[in-house]
């Protein structure tokens, strides 16, 4: 019997607004917006009862790891503290806030009147730490990227009326030269020792400065009981990116996880046992959310040392079963993986070819394993990532690539779960099974959800529409449109935007994403474009640059890249940051000696990688329009929380035209200087 995603609720279209029917998950109509967490007989209504619980239960075991540096800088051996230990600190820290009158109850009615406490740091035990213990005093968390510079910390700061602020000492001189936009920040709290001189620093502009060891202390010779948050409490702020305007302040309740939980305990098979590294920052909603299902479970945590290029070191040194992680990173570790294979040539290359294709063939039986090849091969390729112990990868935040997702399955021999999600609904929409090896979809609605599509007409995506694609391209539909979400995982709102809550959440509790899908017949979704960022070219034509920029990224030349158009002009152009290692190999076999930075000059480079783009484009039959007809190279690549990309690896749109105009109207003045043949 073929498996059902999700069901329809009957009778629930409504044609005269455009709307389809709702879908709720297939695991049980009676559990789609409950939070009682029937496994364990516990009721976990909130962030707080959530650890709270598990330290009664799993009080002795390892809870929160790190690895210190010997004076040479070397990071050695994780060492653990467990989950007693870190809920002891947790209440220090929490009573040493409320002793010390550092996040004072606000006169804030969307708060509920809440205190707040600031966060900037990079993921590190402290910032857990710090965070149990506000939820023992129904404190708000207020989460910053440690990318961002003094004037969006500033905005952050004043948006809140921010009063208290805990840092790392990496980024205490952004503090200290934010304080004077800043006049309701009085006190800064550094996680590491404070100096003489970090104290007079701060004093200079008007900043009390404590250190966290302080804070604990005045806790510990001053303990208070605990106030528990109530369900309705705001949980914590989640910024979104900011990729046009300012940054909004999504505002999650204390219900919101806990309903998300319920859900993941049916999908997503984390257990006690389970070890997880934790790399993906921790204002990013994603990672919240596997960190109160970890912490619920009474699985390890165990922090990357701070430094994205050597994650694979923490990697191999925590060996973790469970692996959350975006496409960027995804498609790295495929990319490397595979050209190392490639490298190896010879037998090595022939019996990956052979094992490959075995495993291949498995997956559309719905099966990750082999004992032979797993046990000859692919066992050495995990190892030599880490990635040997691991039972479970999960992906989200963007889409990936089905070949890649298929590699992933084969290479390393377990689920990979695909979901989707926003920030606005922590994180949880759609989850794939462990089992399902099909590609191509984000899987059926969790039990947390209700999602229902909207008529796009303008875009001709309709509710009634039975077939999405033409040609060899076309699959079955059962209706298109945008994808609306509704349950207790969804926002509060948009924290002083009420106009942006209400262009954003209807009437009825539907929150509209702006993303554009489809159901299958089986009843999974399938994200198929966005409903914001089109532009029209000169031919009234109109593009998705996502759309196109996604699949761009099945290119082994791109690392990165932007696809721009312009209504006055009928063409694409793009601009894309190279693989520096794919660069290098092309150069070699084409006997090209020039530097990396020449090399992305070098015209025949140039058309090797357009040729590139282009074949994909017409593989993946995008329209004579949507195809690039000019690139320029980059060969820097864009860091997150810098001009280009937000520290979510989100592309700025209206940054990235600015920062390469001059690159762009070069590329459009060569094509317009084209004869039109050759286009």
């Amino acid at each position: 019997m073929a498996r059902v995603y999700s069901v329809e609720v009957a009778n629930s279209e409504d044609p005269d607004n455009g709307w389809g029917a709702i879908h709720r998950s297939s695991s049980g109509l009676e559990m789609n917006l409950a939070m009682y967490d029937s496994t364990t007989g516990q009721t976990v209504m909130t962030a707080y009862e959530n650890f709270q619980n598990s330290r009664r239960k799993n009080g002795s075991k390892p809870c929160l790891g790190y690895r210190p540096f010997s004076a040479d800088g070397v990071a050695g051996p994780f060492i653990w503290s467990t989950y007693e230990e870190v809920g002891k600190r947790a209440d220090n820290f929490g009573s040493g806030l409320l002793s010390l009158g550092l996040c004072q109850p606000t006169e804030d009615a969307e708060l509920r009147n809440r205190g707040i406490l600031g966060f900037y740091s990079k993921n590190r035990p402290e910032w857990c730490i710090a965070e149990q213990g506000c939820y023992t005093q129904a404190i708000v968390t207020v989460p910053m990227y440690d990318t961002l510079t003094p004037d969006s910390v500033a905005y952050v700061v004043n948006q809140t009326s921010m009063q208290t602020l805990l840092c790392s000492a990496e980024v205490m001189p952004n503090v200290i030269a934010c304080k004077p936009q800043c006049p309701s920040l009085n006190c800064v709290i550094q996680m590491e020792p404070l100096t003489s001189e970090q104290k007079s620093q701060a004093e200079s502009v008007g900043l009390k400065a404590l250190s966290f060891a302080e804070v604990e202390a005045e806790g510990k010779s001053n303990p208070k009981i605990h106030h528990a948050p109530d369900p309705q409490d705001i949980y914590t702020f989640c910024y979104t990116s900011g990729t046009t305007g300012d940054p909004k302040g999504v505002l999650l309740r204390h219900m919101s996880p806990a309903a998300v939980l319920c859900s993941l305990r049916v999908t997503l098979p984390i257990g006690e046992n389970d070890i997880h590294l934790s790399y993906l920052p921790l204002p990013h909603v994603f990672e919240r959310m596997v960190q109160f299902s970890c912490l619920h479970h009474g699985a390890c945590i165990g922090f990357y040392q701070g430094e994205t290029l050597k994650i694979l070191e923490d990697l191999q040194e925590l060996r973790p079963t469970i692996f959350p992680s975006v496409p960027r990173l995804l498609n790295r570790i495929h990319d490397k993986l595979r050209a190392g294979v490639e490298e190896a040539g010879g037998i090595k290359l022939a019996l990956f070819h052979r094992g490959y294709a075995a495993k291949k063939a498995g997956l559309a039986r719905g099966s990750v394993t082999h004992a032979l090849w797993d046990r000859l091969l692919f066992s050495k390729i995990k190892q030599k990532v880490g990635l040997d112990r691991v039972r479970l990868l999960v992906t989200g935040s963007a889409p990936i690539a089905d070949h890649v997702l298929d590699f992933l399955r084969i290479v390393f021999g377990c689920p990979v779960q695909e979901g989707y999600g926003l920030s606005e609904s922590m994180a949880m929409g759609t989850l794939t099974y462990p089992d399902d090896c099909i590609p191509g979809t984000v899987g059926g609605a969790v039990s947390v959800n209700e999602i229902r599509l909207q008529e796009v007409p303008d875009m001709g995506y309709l509710r009634t529409d039975q077939v999405h694609g033409k040609g060899d391209g076309a699959i079955p539909c059962h209706g298109r449109g945008e994808i609306c979400l509704r349950g207790p995982n969804i926002f509060a709102g948009y924290y002083k935007m009420p106009d942006k809550t209400a262009e954003a959440i209807d009437q009825n509790g539907w929150f509209h994403t702006g993303d554009i899908g489809l159901w299958t017949p089986d009843g999974r979704l399938k994200i198929i474009d966005r409903k914001k960022n089109l532009f029209k070219l000169a031919q009234g034509e109109y593009v998705a640059p996502e759309k196109v920029e996604n699949l761009h990224v099945q290119s082994k030349f791109v690392t990165q890249n932007y696809v721009h158009g312009d209504s006055l002009k009928t063409q694409l152009v793009c601009v894309v940051v190279v693989d520096p290692d794919v660069a290098a190999a092309w150069a070699k076999e084409h006997g090209v000696q020039k530097d990396f930075p020449a090399l992305c000059q070098d015209a025949t480079f140039k058309k090797a990688v357009l040729a590139d783009l282009q074949g994909i484009g017409k593989r993946e039959k995008l329209a004579g329009f949507e195809i690039v007809k000019a690139v320029h190279l980059e060969h820097k690549p864009w860091e997150p929380g810098t001009e280009i990309l937000t520290p979510t690896f989100k592309l700025q749109r209206k940054k990235a035209q600015e920062h390469y105009q001059a690159e762009i109207d070069a590329m459009y003045a060569v094509l317009e200087a084209a004869p039109a043949s050759k286009l």
